[in-house]
């Protein structure tokens, strides 16, 4: 097998070539290895150092069952506060790379990592079985992450971290309805609501937390982070349901009005708040609170690591972003250029619509899932009132 040396974190490794530029690895691959997945794993361990910083652990057990080459598994261990790392795939050729990458460890680095070879479930399993228990799990699939959920939750701490990758973003996004309600359990949804990636995020972190629930487990979303061609959530779990389902239920658009809005499940005035109007568009249910908590961000922000990642301007970037967009609590954005071809205008300046809001006293900030979109108070009504205005500048 021909493998290429590559720098990433504080490692080195030895990893299976790319095909191309922009190919993307495909599941049938001898090795897979996802080099536009390096935001990814730098925004792990950030996330997982901030998680270590924030619960005052100086020492953290990792377990990550769809390990590939090592790569992630070995980052943790090296830039992370780890004392032991269990990784698992179930293609032997993998596991044959990951050790080669492991023998490049020191001693001391090396024997904090345990290789396995064996299919996900049934590794995550057999760890059950044993009575193992992690503060992190980290599930990277190909595709949806769904049919790993249960084993997992049931492998965490009681305020331990989960973390979930979907690159299955076709469903996500509601092209495949019944992909959709198989997969994540939501039946109603609608392009027009706002930025689809945001309410995609919302669908992923649902149909993770309905599993949970159906174990008596909250699983509350602590930072979200879309990239290029999937969504990753990390989430802490809690015990008890009333977290959970008392944020989930529906964003409604009012058919008359325009107005945003959302109930919660079990609310039975399903009506605009503006206008009482019944009609519109609906998607969910969703879990419509917070999916960034701003401590973590602001942790990973200030991290000195951050200057030794490869991904560093771009999250020097992507996190401030995060954290404003974590600052208003609307599950919501509004999506510009859909707007703007709504309202017949040329689609202006993002900067200069969000200053002219803020101007008028609305909170507006852009979001990462999209450089063209705004989360604000403001309603559609008057986002599109500016547009307008600049049409006549």
């Amino acid at each position: 097998m021909r493998l290429v040396e590559i720098q990433e974190g504080l490692g080195t490794f030895f990893v299976p070539p790319p095909k191309g530029d922009d190919s993307i690895p495909r599941r049938s691959d001898e090795v897979f290895f996802n080099f536009h997945q390096e935001i990814n794993r730098d925004f792990s361990v950030l996330m997982l150092r901030a998680y270590a910083r924030k619960n005052s652990k100086a020492s953290l057990t990792v377990c990550e069952p769809l390990c590939g080459s090592g790569v992630r598994s070995i980052r943790y261990a090296l830039e992370t506060p780890t004392s032991s790392v269990y990784s698992n795939d179930i293609n032997p050729k993998a596991i044959m790379v990951a050790e080669k990458n492991i023998k490049r460890l020191s001693k001391e680095i090396a024997q904090k990592i345990q290789l396995f070879n064996m299919e996900c479930n049934s590794f995550l399993q057999s760890l059950n079985n044993t009575d193992e228990i992690f503060d992190f799990v980290d599930i990277d699939p190909y595709g949806t992450p769904i049919p790993f959920v249960h084993n997992s939750i049931r492998l965490v701490n009681l305020h331990g971290l989960l973390a979930f990758t979907a690159t299955d973003l076709a469903s996500l996004v509601g092209l495949y309805p019944k992909a959709l309600y198989a997969k994540y359990g939501v039946s109603q949804f609608d392009s027009g609501i706002g930025n689809i990636h945001e309410i995609a995020a919302r669908v992923l972190i649902t149909g993770i937390q309905h599993v949970g629930l159906t174990l008596g487990q909250s699983l509350i979303p602590i930072v979200t982070f879309y990239h290029r061609h999937y969504i990753r959530c990390f989430l802490s779990r809690e015990r008890g349901v009333d977290r959970v389902v008392d944020q989930t239920g529906f964003i409604f658009k009012c058919g008359n009005c325009q107005t945003r809005y959302k109930r919660i499940l079990g609310e039975k005035d399903t009506t605009c708040p503006v206008c009482n109007g019944n009609k519109g568009m609906k998607v969910g249910p969703l879990y419509l609170g917070k999916i960034h908590q701003i401590d973590y961000l602001s942790l990973m922000l200030s991290d000195e690591h951050l200057q030794h990642v490869g991904t560093r301007k771009r999250l020097s970037k992507v996190l401030p972003l995060m954290i404003e967009e974590g600052s208003l609590d609307l599950p919501w954005s509004f999506d510009i250029p859909q707007l703007a071809k709504k309202t017949g205008v040329q689609v202006s300046s993002i900067k200069q619509i969000a200053t002219i809001l803020h101007e008028m006293g609305y909170i507006c900030h852009k979001t990462h899932f999209s450089g063209t979109s705004l989360k604000t108070n403001a309603s559609e009504t008057e986002v599109c009132s500016v547009l307008r205005s600049l049409r006549t500048v």
